[in-house]
């Protein structure tokens, strides 16, 4: 086609400004999923899920592997920071933990433990204060159970001393925890500690207790940051003092968050003289559960931290947990009456009598003795003595009857 040199201006104006409109057009978004590490992880409650009535499944947290005596993780003596821990409070430069140099690091053998050990152990009172005459009926009653272990609460510096005496002649080794919130700074850890040195007492010093539930912290707000520092400066003092610090957490998160801090600090000495407070309560579990932490083996969670983050795995004393009558959490399973509670009691407690544990896996040597929820207490539902909701006669028979026996490790072997 023929055109003018006249028009010819014209229709490059025009090709011209579609060049220029054809530019602007938008491109189609791709729109692409986020990868895993984009996507926050979500936090999950300790507590199981479910209806009483209801038919289907309730929602189960914190699936956890199968326990078993060794985790498999890798070990990592340094403190990881990667993806694959996520700690929740980044530790700020802080200067290094003073502890003293001349203490040597402790294996699981070389911790005290009871004559005649079967592991063996409950809860003592829910409060600090007891009288001679109380601790002297309290500790019979643990005396008929043949009971090794407990985990005793004082008030203070006299009731420290007045118990140690009386645990120390009745046989059992007690781990201490002086009653305390975490939001408070106790400056006397070195004197108490003393106490129980001067009475020939094993010094295992449980620091704090579940720091992580908003009833520990009365009405105040909770801080991290002054519980950490709360927590540091105990630890020190106990270690200084040739004590045994005994952490205790149910969030493994925050177990995961010390672990680091205390690695920020170069603390590392701790590690190896220090041992943890597991809180493994069974709801209406039976023993052999371990869909998730909400069981009896739930501690084996805390030990693989221990294993993938210090490549070791510290002594275990699992300071509250077991079975408290009536509870009926997971509707898949019957609520807990006084025939399970000494079924599932007696279950635990074999452990340490054939070194199996309820899921056919060996006991592990860090375990060593088994606390639960509680020997006595007018207004508690979990007390085996004097509960509101009766006494656990099955229970306490069935105890009183198990044969004598002493716990083997595999160093007796």
């Amino acid at each position: 086609m023929h055109v003018s040199s006249a028009t010819r201006p014209l229709i490059l104006f025009i090709f011209f400004i579609f060049l220029i409109l054809s530019s602007c057009t938008p491109a189609t978004e791709t729109t692409q999923a986020p990868t895993q590490a984009q996507v926050a992880p979500t936090k999950f409650a300790f507590a199981v899920t479910s209806t009483p009535h209801s038919t289907t499944q309730p929602t189960l947290k914190n699936p956890i592997k199968s326990p078993t005596n060794l985790p498999s993780e890798t070990p990592s003596p340094t403190p990881s920071v990667g993806p694959s821990s996520t700690p929740t409070l980044t530790p700020t430069p802080a200067p290094p933990l003073p502890l003293r140099d001349d203490l040597p690091p402790l294996t699981l053998k070389d911790f005290q433990r009871p004559a005649s050990d079967n592991g063996l152990g409950i809860h003592f009172l829910s409060r600090g204060y007891y009288d001679e005459a109380e601790l002297d009926k309290e500790i019979a009653r643990m005396q008929s159970l043949h009971l090794k272990w407990a985990l005793v609460i004082y008030a203070d510096e006299n009731q420290l001393d007045r118990a140690a005496k009386k645990f120390k002649a009745a046989g059992i080794t007690a781990v201490w925890r002086k009653a305390l919130r975490p939001y408070q700074r106790y400056q006397s850890w070195g004197r108490d500690v003393k106490v129980l040195l001067d009475n020939g007492v094993p010094p295992y010093m449980q620091l704090y207790n579940e720091p992580e539930l908003p009833a520990e912290w009365d009405d105040r707000t909770m801080d991290r940051s002054e519980f950490t520092a709360n927590l540091m400066q105990a630890a020190k003092d106990v270690y200084n003092a040739q004590g045994y610090p005994g952490i205790q957490f149910i969030d493994d998160d925050w177990l995961r968050d010390f672990i680091t801090q205390v690695y920020a600090r170069q603390g590392e000495p701790l590690f190896h003289r220090m041992f943890f407070v597991a809180h493994a309560y069974g709801l209406n579990h039976p023993p052999d559960y371990a869909e998730d932490m909400n069981g009896v083996l739930g501690f084996v969670t805390f030990a693989q931290i221990f294993q993938r983050r210090l490549g070791f795995i510290p002594p275990f004393v699992v300071g509250e947990g077991g079975w408290k009558i009536e509870s009926k959490e997971d509707n898949r399973f019957p609520p807990v009456d006084d025939t399970l509670h000494r079924d599932y009691a007696l279950a635990v407690f074999d452990w340490f009598r054939t070194g199996k544990m309820s899921n056919g896996n060996p006991l592990p040597d860090y375990l060593f003795a088994f606390c639960p929820w509680m020997l006595a207490g007018g207004d508690e539902a979990g007390a085996w003595y004097d509960s509101f909701t009766g006494e656990r006669t099955l229970t306490i028979r069935a105890v009183q009857q198990m044969p004598m026996f002493v716990r083997k490790f595999s160093w007796d072997k």
